[in-house]
């Protein structure tokens, strides 16, 4: 019985070490179905994705018709205030033609021109008998 008492002893000894070892535990387990956060993974379902990258391009498109609407309101804002000041400029041209007419017609009336040849140059008409006097030398 030695040696049955003996290998009894062994036996205990390596027992601990001879017991069968559990496999590490992972920290998680995943298990398909419906889980707390079904909602959450389905917003990341690609077609919202997708839904999302056609919202972008079409607000990006609205973005540039709304930048290209303004330059053009702005392009439109400028034409009309250059075509005001042309307006001006040619109303200010006309009156001084309309001014410069009337005084040309008051220049070369003949009445004028009668008066500074007779008074101011001493002319007369031709055929009048009216010597005609040069210069005073005195």
């Amino acid at each position: 019985m030695a040696a049955h008492g003996q290998a009894l002893a062994e036996e205990r000894a390596f027992a601990p070490s001879a017991a069968p070892q559990a496999l590490p535990r992972k920290s998680f387990e995943l298990i398909d179905g419906e889980g707390l956060d079904r909602k959450a993974r389905a917003a990341l379902d690609p077609s919202w994705k997708r839904a999302f990258k056609v919202f972008l391009v079409v607000l990006a498109v609205a973005a540039g018709l709304a930048v290209a609407r303004v330059q053009l309101t702005v392009y439109c804002v400028e034409a009309l205030s250059e075509n005001a000041q042309l307006q001006a400029d040619v109303a200010d041209a006309r009156e001084q033609v309309q001014s410069l007419a009337v005084e040309s017609s008051a220049l070369s009336s003949f009445e004028r021109i009668e008066r500074i040849a007779t008074q101011n140059l001493g002319m007369v008409y031709v055929g009048t008998g009216a010597p005609l006097a040069g210069p005073e030398e005195g």
